[in-house]
């Protein structure tokens, strides 16, 4: 998994078009949609005034409030909220000019599935503006048990369609027992997930995922199988060891040090060229499998060549 750092100004800014972009239309569907004089007064009580902590409140405040709106709700109530906060058929669709789901994918920008770090999930857009595709979005609290958060910002995860319905699905997540993308920070997620391979035979690799023996980070590998769908990248292990053998100790320091020397190119760039994916931890989520390749380089020795700051 990876962290998503909310204090970076597209996040904010993200957070803050998300807010304004639905504020609006769910005032709009909550006069158009509940009619009924007791369910006006219960959202009048009960939603209304509480439509900034759904929207925009923290992983803690809005499942805090969830939980206290489905001990009070009756069936109707709770259907008025779905029909209100209506995240498929309505926010995920490709909407003209109205705010969507395309738009919270573009002002994020996070081109790679936030739970395994394989896949691209890119927002695509032709030269019309016409909407093409865009990574799928995880309700981290099921939307099914919590449908007050189908449009909360929090709760609304970039995604690979692999992480979010055929291994999540509706399965329910615990902010105690699992990382969650927007609190728990990267270098605790980075630090406690660590990728290593071993040898199955001859020319045959594995996968191993080192986490504290029941930590939140052994909890969520477990959860989201991430031993078991990488072990289908044993061919990446196959390439890093053939790529070790090709920037041997005395071909680095040649290209540090002297072709490249006095050179703009930085040790940044020379890692990125050479291994197709960012050092840094914060630029995980710009290309896939950067975790896991930079965990394996480093126990291969690689990093040991670059600067000590990465």
């Amino acid at each position: 998994m990876m962290y998503i750092d909310k204090s970076l100004d597209r996040i904010i800014k993200a957070e803050q078009l998300h807010y304004s972009g639905l504020i609006d239309q769910l005032y709009e569907r909550i006069d158009s949609k509940i009619t009924d004089p007791k369910s006006v007064q219960l959202f009048d009580f009960f939603i209304n005034p509480f439509l900034d902590i759904i929207i925009n409140g923290s992983p803690s405040e809005i499942i805090k409030f969830s939980k206290e709106i489905n001990l009070i709700a009756n069936e109707k109530f709770i259907d008025d909220i779905k029909s209100v906060f209506q995240y498929k058929g309505w926010f995920d669709q490709k909407k003209k000019t109205l705010y969507d789901a395309y738009d919270l994918a573009k002002n994020l920008d996070i081109p790679v599935c936030t739970y395994c770090n394989r896949m691209y999930t890119k927002t695509v857009f032709d030269e019309e503006g016409e909407k093409i595709t865009r990574p799928t979005f995880d309700h981290w609290f099921a939307k099914d048990d919590h449908p007050l958060l189908a449009l909360s910002f929090y709760n609304l995860i970039p995604s690979c369609n692999i992480c979010n319905s055929s291994v999540k699905g509706k399965k329910e997540l615990s902010l105690g027992e699992h990382f969650h993308p927007y609190i728990d920070l990267g270098k605790e997620i980075n630090k406690q997930i660590v990728f290593s391979y071993y040898n199955k035979k001859l020319k045959s690799f594995g996968f191993n995922v080192r986490t504290p023996k029941d930590s939140k980070a052994e909890k969520t590998v477990k959860f989201f199988k991430l031993k078991e769908i990488y072990e289908t990248h044993e061919d990446e292990i196959s390439d890093l060891l053939r790529l070790k053998d090709v920037y041997s100790d005395k071909y680095l320091q040649m290209l540090r040090k002297n072709i490249l020397k006095g050179t703009s190119i930085s040790d940044k760039e020379i890692y990125r060229l050479a291994f197709g994916t960012h050092i840094d931890d914060a630029q995980f989520d710009r290309r896939p499998l950067s975790k896991m390749k930079k965990d394996i380089l480093n126990e291969l020795g690689i990093l040991k060549y670059f600067k000590n700051e990465f």
